[in-house]
């Protein structure tokens, strides 16, 4: 394997599907939750309550989302069964490779950090059998979020530096997807936080760690746009085919997914929630469809750029 193009030899050479979208928006989710769950943490004055509902919430998403992203990975490929063949070759100029390394280490301190967190919680899943490990593992809890923090920024921008890759694509050779990719990973991430401490951990709508992550939405939200806008602007000057691509904003089906899905539902809903008053916008029905407004728009984004990136090539 010498190259990116040669570990991804057990892809569709000409197209990646939906299923590729959904992996790399499972990604940016599980390293997202993890991220803001860990920074709030960080940052949290207040020390009354050692483990938040967010952070239990973030606890379970990053293992739970990055499982099942890796699971679509593995069963798009031509091969699935001979997916173990990715984790003992290696070759350090692959943008793939190295994410495989990642992944490899993320995964398993994810899940490890879950057992730590969730300690309390277990015995009442039926999993008190892991609490003896979360015991284990406290000693050393200061080192695994360091490590899972910083593993979870390579994850969230990985996902963007993989499609980057794809050199004949305009709209994917950017290097402004990576960036894109974490930040909107951070969306995805806080509003399922929100969404899964709301409705499983029965958090109060006022709680002040749900506020501070709600705080987070709107200038989140502003650095995506401006990626979009780079992104965009980067096609316009290179002009060619990677101004042709630009096409895809005001025809075909990917420009209604963008225009609808991302601005409109992504970005719209949420910014047209900002403008109520407090005590609706802060009510559990408000947050959670504010929340699940956020994960179509990031659902969608990848689509779009999965689909409407590889219908131009330079």
């Amino acid at each position: 394997m010498n190259n990116t193009w040669g570990d991804m030899a057990q892809y569709d050479p000409v197209t990646w599907h939906w299923i590729i979208a959904v992996y790399l928006f499972m990604a940016g989710l599980s390293a997202g939750s993890l991220l803001i769950g860990i920074g709030l943490r960080w940052f949290n004055q207040d020390k009354t309550q050692v483990e938040s509902n967010i952070l239990k919430a973030a606890a379970i998403i990053g293992p739970v989302a990055i499982c099942l992203g890796l699971a679509c990975l593995v069963f798009d490929l031509t091969k699935p069964f001979h997916f173990w063949l990715i984790l003992i070759n290696y070759n350090f100029q692959s943008v793939m490779a190295i994410g495989v390394l990642a992944l490899l280490a993320y995964s398993p301190l994810a899940f490890a950090y879950a057992i730590l967190v969730l300690r309390d919680e277990l015995p009442k899943w039926g999993l008190g059998f892991l609490v003896p490990i979360a015991k284990l593992l406290m000693p050393f809890r200061k080192l695994i979020e360091v490590l899972l923090f910083i593993l979870a920024i390579g994850v969230g921008a990985y996902t963007g530096f993989l499609i980057s890759a794809m050199n004949t694509y305009p709209m994917l050779n950017t290097a402004v997807l990576p960036a894109l990719f974490l930040v909107s990973g951070l969306s995805a991430g806080a509003a399922t936080n929100a969404v899964l401490a709301l409705v499983m951990f029965k958090t109060d709508s006022h709680d002040k760690t749900l506020a501070k992550m709600h705080g987070l939405e709107l200038p989140v939200m502003a650095i995506e746009i401006m990626f979009l806008f780079m992104l965009f602007c980067a096609l316009y000057f290179k002009g060619g085919a990677a101004a042709a691509a630009l096409a895809s904003l005001t025809s075909g089906v990917w420009a209604s997914v963008f225009w609808i899905g991302v601005v409109g539902i992504g970005f719209g809903i949420p910014l047209l929630f900002m403008l109520l008053p407090a005590a609706t916008r802060h009510s559990k029905g408000a947050m959670i469809m504010v929340a699940c407004a956020s994960l179509t728009g990031v659902l969608a984004l990848r689509h779009f750029i999965v689909y409407a990136g590889q219908s131009y090539l330079s």
